[in-house]
Formats: C-alpha cells, sequence, structure tokens
C-alpha cells in the first residue's frame, strides 16, 4: 500500500455505523491513511442531521444499522440535490449474492463486504479520487 491520492488525503468522511467500535476501527484505518477530516454518526437518521450540518466529500455507511439503514440513508442523500453526487460506500456483512444486486439495482457504486483489510478501504478510496490527469 503507498500513499493516498493528494485529493484523497484531503476529503471529509463522514462514518456511519451503529456499532462504536466499527466507526473507531474505520477512523483508525483513516487517519493511518492521513485522513484528518472524520465526522461519524451511530445510525443513518444521525448522519442526515450532521449532513445538514457539514460539508462532506465520502460517506462510509454500514447497512443494517436502527432507526435508518445504509440503504435507506442512500436513498435519501441521492434525493437531496445538496449532497447526491457524494460518494458513497456501504460496508456490509451480507455477500450473498441477492443483497449484492438490491444494491448495485439501487444505484451503490462502493461495496465492502465485511471483514476486510484496510486495503480494501485504501484502493476504494484511490479509485473514487483518483490523481488529476495532467
Amino acid at each position: 500500500m503507498s500513499e493516498l491520492t493528494p485529493a484523497a488525503k484531503n476529503v471529509k468522511v463522514l462514518i456511519v455505523d451503529d456499532a462504536p467500535s466499527m466507526r473507531s476501527l474505520l477512523m483508525a484505518i483513516l487517519k493511518s491513511f492521513g485522513i484528518k477530516n472524520i465526522y461519524e454518526a451511530g445510525d443513518g437518521a444521525a448522519a442526515l442531521s450532521l449532513l445538514d450540518a457539514r460539508d462532506v466529500d465520502l460517506i462510509v455507511c454500514d447497512w443494517e444499522m436502527p432507526k435508518k439503514d445504509g440503504l435507506e440513508l442512500f436513498h435519501d442523500i441521492r434525493k437531496n440535490d445538496t449532497y447526491s453526487e457524494v460518494p458513497f460506500i456501504l460496508v456490509t456483512s451480507m455477500s450473498e449474492v441477492d443483497k449484492v444486486k438490491i444494491a448495485l439495482k439501487a444505484g451503490v457504486e462502493h461495496y465492502i463486504v465485511k471483514p476486510f483489510k484496510p486495503d480494501t478501504i485504501f484502493n476504494k478510496i484511490n479509485a473514487i479520487f483518483p490523481e488529476p490527469q495532467e
């Protein structure tokens, strides 16, 4: 694993997960990549409130959560003109083909299955925020 692209290092990331331990793990992974601007929310409803107060460049969200799950949050975000274009990584333990198809059909472009390695997140972020072409 090399370094994140300069564009990726400066992103503002929102981590959404109902498990504090998973939020902490994701935060530690992102910080190890050099990402400094990280926000967190414990569910989709809290994430929407935070999005009204903060600009973010990337959302990393668990699928299975109370109040508003990751797919519901994805739909809400895509309907909102303010953050409809924000890249969204859905993180889940659901690896069944049918679940992946549901996410893809809904328009989710970035999907990570738990358990994952830090390299997986690193590669996703670099793919979303590549080096600018000269």
